[in-house]
């Protein structure tokens, strides 16, 4: 009766539609015992009705090409519900943005639909669980700074000009309850907060993070962004 129930739902789904499996559990099936419905997905993964995509998600097989996957695009938009549920940054993130002008090999994926204690990989993606409310356009713009500090390192061929207008634009949106909300749940390095907080302290806005720092340790201020808050256009 189980598995016939789990057949129909799955028969309704579109070609190439994903799924969580605990999700599905909690919103179709929760009159079964959980462990019952991981057995039975399982099954019928091995008989070709599903496929497993990543640990926990599943999508239903393509018929004209059972080799076939969702596209990057998809995966994005399903893990993110199209930007409302989460955001990326890397990518063409910070060519978009004028800062470099190439796309960056890595993409990163943060969403609060899936909860996980570390990063997962999909092909390129990394995927993070992160527990905030990306409709609100604060965290957004929060999360996305925070990931500029992390990696620009390693970006080629700056363009100082536009990387200091993202910083003096990212300055005039900022949110300190935001910042600290993110900062909390994603535990970014002393180096990446010393940073935010020599951004925030040349625009003159204020902040908190100095609480967060020690008085007596030096922190290693990536070289690019302290080129940008000096650039002269």
């Amino acid at each position: 009766m189980y598995t016939k129930n789990i057949r129909n739902w799955i028969d309704m789904l579109k070609e190439g539609e994903l799924f969580f499996a605990k999700q599905t559990y909690v919103d179709y099936f929760a009159d079964m015992q959980e462990n019952t419905f991981y057995q039975l997905l399982a099954r019928l993964c091995n008989e070709g009705m599903i496929k497993n995509l990543s640990k926990g998600l599943y999508f239903k097989p393509y018929i004209t090409d059972s080799t076939k996957i969702p596209t990057k695009l998809e995966i994005i938009d399903f893990l993110t519900n199209r930007g409302h549920n989460g955001c990326v940054t890397g990518g063409s993130f910070y060519k978009d943005k004028g800062i470099i002008d190439y796309v960056v090999s890595y993409e990163y994926v943060f969403t609060n639909l899936l909860e996980i204690k570390s990063v997962r990989k999909i092909g390129d993606l990394s995927i993070f669980s992160l527990g905030v409310d990306f409709r609100n356009e604060m965290y957004l713009n929060i999360i996305e700074c925070l990931e500029l500090i992390e990696h620009v390192s390693t970006f080629e061929n700056i363009d100082y000009a536009a990387l200091q207008r993202y910083l003096r634009s990212f300055a005039s949106r900022f949110s300190q309850s935001a910042l600290s909300k993110v900062i909390y749940l994603r535990k970014y390095k002393k180096r990446v907060i010393a940073t935010m907080a020599l951004i925030l302290n040349r625009y003159n806005v204020l902040n908190t993070l100095q609480k967060l720092l020690n008085k007596a340790s030096k922190y290693e201020i990536p070289s690019e962004i302290i080129t940008a808050l000096d650039w002269e256009n």
